[in-house]
């Protein structure tokens, strides 16, 4: 039973705003497709930070050798079967290109900074959405209230009508028209209905929740201030163009386009770089003629020589070695090989490659800079129009107001000429119709007003919230 409890109590959990900001904010997938590419350029910015330092790298190799080969050990043609190994450290530097490799660091920290404003700007828009739906489903509330009181007078008035009907008090047309405007304001609040749902569903899928069964709003008393004053359009995009995510991440991004620009031009310069080599080699058949294995001596061998007057062929003695096998720890010694090189690269002509880069990267530095200026236009076209309609709808608001007494006065006034017979149907439900339109735009300017009160407080750093 207390399981059962709890899991009821878990069902019935009403969310407030705050609550269904904090869970997009952390289950969002589209935010966390922006921080990962966030992330990106994170490791982007650290490998071009990196770049900078000497390049060190080690090869190792073993080689198989038969058939026509060189002799390692006597750098000669040779058929026999060798083994041979090498090692080496590799290592380069560029001492100089232009600083190519500074402005890539600086036009990566760049895009690093923008892909972070972007989860940003995606937080602020999700956010937004979501202040929006959450207020339309609030709208909806009320909109369907308003429809079931109307259904609940209609029921109340045909069940009156239909006893003066029966009664020969009123004639049945009166009583056709007032079921008729019955059956319309049912259909009305069915309508109302679905709205309703509808916007609970705009809602859960902002969320990525699965079902709607369960999911309810908590419903904020919010009540409409008789005097409110707006802070000046001019001055809420003062402070929101030095804040707004959307106006950073376009000026770190023409920040970006100006190295990429600085990138391109430095191809125009020399570079110099150092590189150096440490490496050796061993093979199985590399004779150590410094250590004699064993020798031996032949006598008698005749030579292409003779002896003057007799032409006696003349033989020698001649001594044959065998040298042992150098070893491993020697040849690497003896066969150590070192080098330092200096190269310097000087562009002269690369098929217009260079010039074709620059006048690129110019025109990317516009386009930035034209984002910019859109960003920044854009930010403050919202901020000037919420504020309008802000005011609009606060006048809206009082002016609905004053027509929903003066309407409801009127409705009032004419169902007790109805009652009594002293007025007819139609009059009746344009009286009524009245009522009922002038409660919806007084809905509408509420809701429209709160909304965009609350865009233009976002826009000057406060949290959405409907708890003030």
């Amino acid at each position: 039973m207390l399981l059962l409890y709890v899991l009821n109590m878990q069902a019935q959990k009403k969310w407030s705003l705050e609550d269904c900001i904090k869970y997009a904010l952390e289950n969002n997938i589209q935010i966390k497709q922006s921080q990962l590419n966030a992330e990106s350029e994170k490791i982007s910015a650290l490998q071009s930070k990196l770049g900078v330092l000497p390049n060190l790298n080690g090869s190792v190799g073993h080689n198989y050798s038969w058939g026509r080969n060189i002799d390692p050990s006597s750098n000669s043609y040779t058929d026999q079967q060798t083994q041979s190994n090498s090692f080496s450290l590799t290592s380069s530097v560029d001492l100089f290109n232009g600083f190519q490799k500074v402005n890539t660091i600086r036009q990566s920290q760049s895009n690093y900074m923008a892909s972070k404003y972007d989860v940003e700007k995606m937080k602020n828009d999700i956010v937004l959405r979501i202040g929006q739906a959450y207020l339309q489903i609030l709208f909806n509330k009320e909109q369907v209230e308003i429809s079931q009181n109307q259904v609940d007078i209609s029921n109340m008035q045909i069940e009156r009508t239909k006893k003066l009907f029966e009664a020969g008090t009123i004639a049945k047309g009166n009583l056709l028209d007032i079921q008729a405007q019955g059956a319309l304001e049912e259909a009305n609040l069915v309508a109302a209905q679905n709205q309703l749902e509808l916007s609970y569903l705009d809602l859960t899928q902002l969320l990525d929740l699965k079902s709607t069964t369960d999911f309810d709003i908590v419903k904020p008393d919010i009540k409409m201030e008789s005097e409110v004053t707006l802070v000046p359009a001019n001055q809420v995009f003062a402070y929101a163009a030095g804040v707004m995510p959307e106006i950073k991440s376009a000026e770190h991004r023409l920040e970006s386009s100006y190295r990429g620009l600085a990138i391109a031009r430095s191809s125009r310069y020399p570079s110099l770089s150092l590189s150096g080599y440490y490496g050796s080699n061993y093979a199985d058949n590399f004779l150590d003629y410094t250590r004699i294995k064993s020798m031996s001596t032949i006598t008698g061998m005749p030579t292409n020589y003779t002896v003057a007057g007799t032409g006696e062929k003349i033989v020698q003695q001649m001594t044959n070695y065998e040298f042992e096998k150098m070893s491993f720890k020697d040849q690497l010694n003896n066969n150590l090989s070192k080098s330092l090189r200096f190269t310097l690269n000087i562009p002269i002509f690369n098929g217009y490659q260079v010039n074709a880069n620059i006048s690129k990267a110019k025109l990317n530095t516009l386009n930035a800079d034209y984002n910019l200026q859109t960003a920044k236009n854009q930010l403050q076209k919202s901020i000037e129009q919420a504020s309008a309609d802000a005011q609009g709808a606060y006048k809206s608001y009082y002016a609905s107001q004053k027509a929903v007494t003066s309407f409801q006065e009127a409705f009032n006034y004419t169902q007790q000429k109805f009652d009594v017979g002293m007025m007819n149907s139609v009059d009746y439900n344009d009286a009524k119709n009245k009522l009922i339109k002038s409660q919806s735009d007084l809905l509408k300017a509420k809701y429209n007003f709160i909304f965009k009160k609350v865009i233009l407080d976002f826009y000057q750093g406060n949290p959405i919230t409907l708890s003030k």
